[in-house]
């Protein structure tokens, strides 16, 4: 910024030395790469809106690298708590250079001197005073969140990007999930002045595009094609699945795309305990001699198969009912949460109750599941607990547009299943592109059967478009023989 002594003596800051982009572990795709060189374009802030699905945290990690090999270090990355695994797994693939610390609880203690820091946006109040002043770059993972300006983590969160000195980057594939203009606020006080400037202003921001609406102060919008054009002409990235992703592509503006994403959560409860257990009972069965993987011995292998996965199950229930919990009160519509085991469809309809969530399982009648299929599509209410099979064949609920998000808490075995339960919202009639987000277990010291399944899942290149309304063919047609090999 120039100084009235700068501008009296006719001079101007020297620009800041150029980043380059350098090289991930991991490439980046073209688009994810052409993403950041507009992040290091030479301006500070930088609002990348991809659609989910298209990895945004690997153009966080290639912005955080290339500004660490220009000198511009350490980094701040803010996200939702039940990202902050992700995260750090993410680094370690991308970016296994790079030190990253995790910054834990709301007592502030032992802030080293680690490259990146990851913190959960739920303790980002209690982190600011330690957290000013001490980083060169931020990245924000799901800003929507920050939307309120007058919410306590964005007011914290704009203090710390304030003492940002090199660059600014949100991250977000729902920068207004409920369509107004003023969720946008919020994060353009975390981009800061040059955001500001780049739109003409707050007064004309607000007289132009968020305008009042009534005498109590309720705005609306205006003038949103003229905004749009503001902000792509100058610090948003805006990339759909249907501009970028081969397959997407078809010569319909208005194709309906669906996206999946995975996402990891670090589990060490009592269930995790028991996981382990598990797993080495079936390892020690496996090591026997003589057996036979075909016959009585496959069955009998299969049995502790399944106690495996309902554990991993219920070891990821409180992160993927958090997780679901921040999707509901970030977006707009409903969310259908996918699982198998009774016990686990149970658990997450209790700590999902104050949604006053419908369930279909193999235990709901036909008059109970038509009832539950009628409050979700029609908004009665947002949350329906589904069992893969009972919920995964011959409904329609996305309610014409109205439900359009997926949380998988449990893998079926089968990929064809999992296509299904995600086209009851992913079918003719649906309105907006539909997310889905796969929640998997993971345990410290071992590679859980939900991330074998994954693993087998993305190896055979898992196309989420390939299959509509769930017709197509098994992509794996045994997955149990390829994970008990993988157990040996």
């Amino acid at each position: 910024m120039t100084t009235l002594l700068d501008f009296i003596q006719n001079k101007t800051p020297a620009p800041p030395t150029p980043i380059e982009p350098v090289e991930l572990a991991l490439p980046l795709m073209d688009f994810q790469r052409e993403t950041l060189n507009h992040i290091l374009r030479g301006e500070p802030h930088t609002l990348a809106a991809l659609q989910m699905g298209l990895g945004k945290s690997p153009i966080g990690i290639a912005t955080i690298a290339s500004a660490h090999a220009a000198g511009e270090t350490p980094a701040l990355v803010v996200c939702p708590a039940t990202l902050v695994f992700n995260w750090e797994r993410e680094f370690a693939k991308f970016a296994p250079h790079l030190t990253v610390q995790i910054l834990r609880g709301e007592k502030p203690y032992g802030l080293g001197s680690a490259d990146v820091c990851v913190i959960s946006e739920a303790v980002l109040s209690s982190w600011q005073d330690h957290l000013v002043n001490r980083f060169k770059v931020l990245v924000v993972d799901e800003s929507h969140m920050f939307k309120n300006p007058k919410a306590s983590r964005t007011k914290a969160l704009v203090n710390i990007a304030e003492s940002v000195t090199r660059l600014r980057l949100l991250l977000t594939g729902t920068p207004n999930p409920n369509g107004t203009t003023e969720e946008f606020v919020g994060q353009f006080n975390v981009l800061g002045s040059e955001a500001w400037r780049d739109i003409k202003g707050k007064g004309n921001f607000y007289t132009k595009f968020c305008p009042k609406v009534d005498s109590w102060g309720k705005r609306g919008k205006a003038n949103l094609g003229e905004f749009n054009s503001l902000l792509t002409d100058s610090f948003m990235v805006r990339m759909l699945r249907s501009q970028v992703l081969p397959g997407f592509r078809d010569g319909d503006e208005n194709q309906i795309t669906k996206g999946r994403d995975a996402i990891l959560f670090n589990c060490s409860d009592k269930y995790a305990q028991d996981y382990k257990r598990a797993e080495n009972d079936l390892r020690s069965f496996l090591a026997g001699e003589g057996r036979d993987t075909r016959g009585y011995d496959k069955a009998e292998a299969l049995v502790t198969l399944n106690v495996m996965r309902q554990l991993a199950g219920m070891t990821k229930l409180n992160p993927t009912i958090n997780h679901a919990k921040s999707v509901l009160d970030n977006v707009a519509g409903g969310v259908f949460v996918v699982a198998e085991h009774s016990e686990v469809l149970d658990r997450l309809a209790l700590g999902l109750s104050a949604y006053n969530p419908v369930t279909i399982s193999g235990r709901t009648s036909p008059k109970e599941k038509e009832r539950a299929v009628d409050a979700f599509t029609t908004g009665k209410t947002r949350v329906l607990v589904g069992q893969v099979k009972a919920a995964g064949v011959g409904l329609t609920l996305h309610g014409d547009g109205l439900n359009h998000r997926v949380v998988v808490a449990q893998l079926p075995w089968s990929p064809a299943d999992l296509l299904q339960a995600e086209d009851r919202l992913y079918r003719h009639g649906q309105t907006h592109d539909v997310d889905v987000e796969v929640c998997l277990s993971a345990i410290d010291g071992m590679w859980t059967i939900d991330e074998r399944l994954w693993s087998l899942l993305e190896s055979k290149q898992f196309d989420t478009e390939e299959i509509l309304d769930g017709e197509g063919n098994y992509l794996i047609y045994d997955p149990t023989d390829n994970i008990l090999d993988g157990y040996r």
